[in-house]
């Protein structure tokens, strides 16, 4: 197998578990209606990331090691990005809380 090839097969791994990672995270975003979850997407996708390499580095290097990866990627992902929410409220760089809602006054 040359260089090229195996590049090829690592970027497809780390492509694949970086599009797991935005699904949990896209979830968390709208949970939070976007407050914090700038912060948490990098959390979110290194994690997945992390998983995703330590299966194949414990030893499963077949069909069934890739779904796997994908399957811890996805857990850590969620993980992740659970953690760059509670984060980000916790440096209260999540933005502004709405108050509750007031009545309009009209003036006519």
């Amino acid at each position: 197998m040359t260089f090229e090839s195996r590049l090829a097969f690592i970027v497809f791994f780390f492509l694949c578990w970086t599009v797991i990672a935005l699904f949990p995270w896209a979830v968390s975003a709208v949970v939070v209606r976007g407050r914090g979850a700038i912060l948490a997407l990098p959390l979110a996708i290194v994690a997945a990331w992390a998983a995703g390499v330590l299966v194949p580095v414990l030893g499963m290097r077949d069909a069934a090691g890739f779904f796997l990866s994908l399957g811890t990627a996805l857990v850590a992902a969620i993980a992740g990005s659970v953690a760059g929410l509670v984060f980000a409220r916790r440096m209260g760089v999540d933005g502004p809380r709405p108050g509750p809602p007031t009545r309009a006054r009209l003036d006519s």
